[in-house]
């Protein structure tokens, strides 16, 4: 049966949608992805619409913040998405570590710290730099932090197995994007080890109080996948359909960089997928379903309906579909998303009846958003919550 959706259920939903803490508790701040899920209404749909061992999916997996909350609440998982970046944050997320594990980079990380140098360096990345990773990394302001990342990406890659060396990249990952992402002055590479030293004491201490037993915890199934295709995946055969899908789809018409970061201004580099040994698929449209300044967004709302659609056919009659969306301009794209979800075979719960509005909630330290769409739209959000016709 479809979980009751009661007016008791949506207070706690609005609650927990308009709860300001800021992001923390388990490996969620490891990496800030750009429009990351409040890990407190994850948590509050999750306990809402699933009971232990059920299947939660999230199409749009971003910074794993659906597949920690799955995890630790002893809940199988599915996450996919196209961005390779976002499948390495969401792996290294809900990857736990053994004490071993730990013990050993507690006494690995001085020598990676005292190591670090910015003088010449080898050129054994050569091939990222021609493919352009190094873009606006070289510059006078910022060769030495490229620098920086090279010499830790090498000594990255003496430790044992993936799982070390993917929590590594991970730390530098989150500091370097401290140092440089959006700022407007680069952190000085004093500064930057600092950071890294950190960050690994954080990082660490977080992990090691992730659950140390594995029994009743289920690593996320994560997946490169265009949602489009959502149908075609294998894993539904055997875990059938889900309870719940979490998601947070790219919003309409809002810029959003899943993809890059920026440096001193607009200056993007794709470094991110340097640090993380990934690569990058396209431009800032491949992730978002289209170009922004489209009239009528008729691509997103094209590529959004072939989601839904595949979506429709891995659900049932009992799955709960939970979003979270921004709009650019809501008066009419908030409209046409509903009927995009109505046109794939999905009818909406009416939360007005229940609640006398919808939920919305203004995102916390989003105002990248209004400086870069004049008002202040991209910066709130609303839960929508649907079930298959």
């Amino acid at each position: 049966m479809t979980a009751a959706i009661t007016s008791s259920l949506v207070q706690k939903l609005a609650a927990a949608a308009r709860d300001t803490r800021a992001v923390s508790g388990a490996s969620h701040k490891f990496y800030r992805y750009p429009a990351r899920f409040s890990p407190q209404f994850a948590i509050a749909a999750i306990e809402a619409f699933t009971k232990p061992g059920d299947l939660v999916l999230d199409p749009f997996i971003g910074g794993g913040t659906t597949g920690v909350e799955a995890m630790m609440s002893g809940r199988q998982s599915i996450g996919t998405d196209i961005n390779e970046l976002a499948l390495f944050v969401s792996k290294v997320k809900t990857t736990i570590l053994t004490s071993k594990e730990l013990e050993f980079l507690r006494d690995w990380f001085p020598d990676f710290s005292k190591a670090l140098r910015i003088g010449k360096i080898s050129s054994t990345y050569d091939d990222w730099r021609e493919k352009g990773y190094f873009r606006h990394l070289e510059t006078q302001e910022t060769w030495r932090h490229r620098n920086l990342i090279q010499s830790a990406l090498e000594l990255i890659e003496t430790l044992p197995n993936d799982r070390l060396s993917d929590f590594m990249r991970c730390v530098v990952l989150r500091s370097m994007q401290l140092s440089l992402d959006g700022r407007k002055e680069v952190m000085s590479i004093e500064q930057v080890r600092k950071k890294i030293d950190a960050l690994f004491d954080e990082m660490l201490t977080s992990m090691a109080a992730l659950p140390v037993s594995t029994e009743g915890v289920f690593a996320p199934i994560l997946k490169k996948c265009n949602a489009a295709e959502l149908h075609n995946l294998s894993e539904f055969d055997s875990l059938g359909a889900p309870k719940l899908v979490l998601t947070s789809p790219p919003y309409p018409g809002v810029h959003v960089l899943y993809h890059r970061w920026q440096v001193k201004g607009r200056r993007e580099t794709a470094a991110p997928y340097w640090i993380a040994n990934k690569l990058d698929g396209d431009g800032e449209r491949y992730y978002t379903l289209g170009n922004r300044h489209e009239r009528d967004l008729k691509t997103y709302f094209q590529n959004l309906e072939a989601i839904f659609a595949s979506l429709r056919e891995v659900v049932d009659q009992n799955t709960v579909v939970v979003q979270m969306v921004a709009f650019s301009k809501p008066e009419w794209q908030l409209p046409q998303y509903l009927e995009v979800m109505e046109n794939a075979g999905f009818c909406e719960h009416d939360l007005e009846a229940m609640s006398g509005d919808r939920i919305w909630r203004d995102v916390p330290n989003r105002k990248w958003h209004a400086a870069r769409q004049v008002n202040r739209a991209g910066s709130r959000e609303v839960v929508l919550i649907h079930r298959r016709a």
